[in-house]
């Protein structure tokens, strides 16, 4: 079983430690998310980068924050009441189910999450149906090294095995880079069959 995020530590999901090491608008505008994307969240958690997300692609735009837990998407849920947000979606999904339409987004996010599920290569199939054709996807994980935070080594995925993934679920690695010290950021494409 994989290593999984413990629910009981969600303020550490949106904390100024993090906000440093891993920026949410930063992080996505580098990443290629533009104004008018229909942008989904895998992994949503409290909404971290679905809110950053929000704001990039403004009102035309849409976000679908999925989640598997429903105390994580209560808490998005009472963000987006806050601060008035008009166009992000929280849905409570299944592992390997999604709950949304085939092709709909332009744009997938996958933050720290892959190294959590069992069954990769269905997850990543998975996230493939739910994207138009040349729709990105950008997975970040973890690097595969001893770091003061994180989970244990032997959960992480190397830049090889991250690779191999999206090959065999019809994505096509188009860049990779490391953000800060911690973590890459692997940007890759909806490819046809």
């Amino acid at each position: 079983m994989a290593h999984k995020f413990n629910i009981k530590d969600m303020n550490r999901l949106d904390s100024p430690e993090r906000r440093k090491m891993l920026p949410p608008e930063e992080t996505l505008i580098d990443a290629g998310l533009t104004k008018n994307d229909i942008f989904i969240d895998i992994g949503c958690g409290i909404g971290y980068f679905s809110i950053a997300a929000s704001i990039i692609i403004g009102p035309k735009g849409k976000v679908f924050a999925l989640d598997t837990s429903s105390e994580m998407l209560e808490e998005l849920n009472r963000r987006i009441i806050d601060k008035k947000i008009k166009n992000i979606l929280p849905i409570l999904t299944k592992d390997y189910d999604f709950k949304i339409d085939s092709e709909i987004g332009t744009f997938a996010l996958m933050s720290n999450v892959l190294h959590e599920v069992d069954d990769k290569v269905i997850f990543l199939k998975e996230t493939n149906k739910v994207l138009k054709t040349q729709g990105k996807l950008c997975v970040i994980e973890w690097q595969k090294k001893e770091t003061e935070k994180g989970p244990p080594i032997k959960d992480r995925l190397s830049k090889l095995q991250v690779n191999e993934l999206l090959d065999q679920t019809n994505f096509k690695l188009l860049d990779s880079y490391s953000i800060g010290d911690n973590f890459t950021a692997y940007i890759s494409k909806k490819i046809p069959k």
